[in-house]
């Protein structure tokens, strides 16, 4: 279906819209235990932003290690092995990508081959080159562009 409104009325729907979204992963966090270390909030009178979140303690059934947030909350889940880590990570349904941030070389590539992740950085993040093609694993992004 069409849009039939102003370009400026579906930026505010949509913004809203991700907005009360994320506002709900924060609370699933709290009420399924999630221990709130900062933020967990809109800031007052600014607007749709909210402030910059940290879980600890959190859990691989918990919502927020599970679901793309798309905001500015940061889940921190421990591990005890790189293949725990690996297992963790290929079992969610999303592969947009992964930031491996490490001083071994050696692990950081094995990690990185190991993932199922459309673009794996290492000890960088967000670093794309037009020149190469990128893309989604998965359930994350629409195939490979470039």
């Amino acid at each position: 279906m069409p849009w039939l409104g102003s370009g400026e009325d579906r930026v505010e729907k949509i913004d809203q819209k991700q907005f009360d979204k994320i506002l709900d992963l924060i609370e699933s966090g709290k009420k399924e235990g999630a221990k709130l270390e900062c933020g967990g909030s809109a800031l007052e009178d600014r607007g749709l932003f909210i402030k910059p979140t940290v879980f600890s303690e959190v859990t691989d059934t918990m919502r927020i290690a599970k679901e793309e947030i798309f905001g500015p909350v940061q889940p921190i889940l421990k591990f005890k092995n790189i293949e725990e880590v690996i297992k963790r990570a290929n079992s969610l349904e999303y592969g947009l990508t992964a930031a491996v941030f490490t001083k071994n070389l050696d692990k950081a590539l094995k990690l990185a081959s190991a993932l199922e992740s459309g673009t794996v950085w290492i000890n960088c993040y967000n670093a794309i080159y037009a020149q190469a093609p990128f893309g989604g694993f998965k359930m994350s992004g629409n195939g490979r562009e470039l």
